[in-house]
């Protein structure tokens, strides 16, 4: 008898255990109330997925996944299994939906396109949905990766309540996706400085891309002008580059002469007394020359006056002039001879007597 309240306790002990283990066993198996029907979707990609996740529609529980197995080394293979009451049809898509900040995951089931033919076609119970109406895994690590400058300026309570829209976004919480873009956009402004500056760069970037439109035509004009333009150099880079290398042979043999004449000008520069000192010395000659260069080039500019040949009138030809004590003889006959005792010239000559 003396064994008879221990036993007793032990006995009750054992059946609290057992029922809290059950209990505990039950809650972590999650299985699936009700007979369900199996199916099976193909993924290129399934991190984070395992066996015995949710299976979920429009967010609510439906089904649970059964089995993950690699094919043909590219894809992985998930079976799962739904209620029988939920149905799935021909343009459902499957997907792989980040279920929280942990790292799991669960397969979402939404319909597809309306519309498309295969949205009247009810699966067959244990079909499989292809790789093309199926979402991979997407790894958040990698996007929350580029937050990290960030999250070093933010406090703790901040970086978690922006992690927590980047979650809820990536499960379609359209809330959570306007909450997310609120928090970026603070962000923005508190790295980017003031709105207003921020607003009129914007504004700014939309008049030059407006400008850019407009001038659409005349852009691609140039740009066909100018592939056009490369087109030709390329076609005649043969001739350029012999034409580059002819210059090259010619500006060498310039220099070639140039060091050849040089010592001679040089000399001529440099000798005394000079040819500077000689320019500089015949300065009456060339106050001279500037009283007489004006009309001496008037008087050229009559011979080409009415094109590009010469006119010469010979007004006053006096062939005794070249013998000496004869220049007045001609002259006095010409004016014995004419009326008045005056010679008289024809338009021209008296135009050119005139100036």
């Amino acid at each position: 008898m003396r064994f008879r309240g221990p036993l007793i306790g032990l006995t009750v002990f054992m059946t609290v255990a057992l029922t809290l283990g059950w209990l505990v066993y039950a809650t972590l198996l999650r299985e699936v109330s009700g007979s369900t029907t199996a199916y099976s979707a193909l993924f290129t990609d399934v991190y984070g997925l395992r066996e015995g996740d949710d299976v979920r529609m429009a967010g609510v529980r439906v089904g649970r996944v059964e089995k993950i197995e690699l094919v043909d080394n590219e894809q992985a293979r998930v079976g799962f299994v739904v209620q029988n009451d939920q149905r799935l049809y021909g343009n459902t898509i499957a997907s792989v939906t980040y279920q929280n900040i942990v790292g799991q995951r669960y397969l979402g089931l939404s319909p597809g396109k309306s519309g498309d033919p295969a949205s009247s076609t009810v699966l067959a119970a244990g079909a499989t949905i292809p790789v093309e109406r199926t979402d991979p895994s997407f790894d958040v690590t990698t996007l929350l990766n580029g937050y990290e400058p960030l999250f070093s300026t933010l406090s703790p309570e901040q970086a978690d309540n922006l992690t927590k829209g980047v979650i809820q976004s990536l499960q379609g919480d359209n809330a959570s996706i306007v909450t997310l873009v609120s928090q970026t956009s603070m962000l923005t402004k508190t790295f980017a400085g003031r709105d207003q500056a921020l607003g009129n760069a914007i504004t700014s970037l939309n008049t030059v891309t407006g400008n850019l439109a407009r001038q659409n035509d005349s852009l691609d004009k140039v740009l066909t002008q100018t592939r056009q333009m490369v087109s030709d150099l390329d076609s005649k880079r043969p001739a350029l580059v012999s034409s580059a290398g002819s210059l090259a042979q010619t500006m060498r043999r310039l220099s070639k002469i140039t060091n050849d004449v040089f010592p001679s000008l040089d000399e001529m520069i440099t000798r005394q007394p000079g040819f500077t000192n000689h320019v500089v010395g015949i300065e009456p000659q060339y106050a001279f020359l500037g009283d007489n260069l004006p009309i001496v080039l008037k008087g050229l500019s009559r011979f080409y006056s009415e094109g590009a040949f010469i006119n010469v009138y010979m007004c006053d030809l006096n062939i005794t002039g070249f013998f000496p004590g004869l220049n007045d003889v001609i002259p006095i006959i010409v004016n014995a001879a004419t009326p008045g005792n005056v010679a008289q010239y024809s338009p021209r000559c008296r135009n050119m007597a005139n100036g």
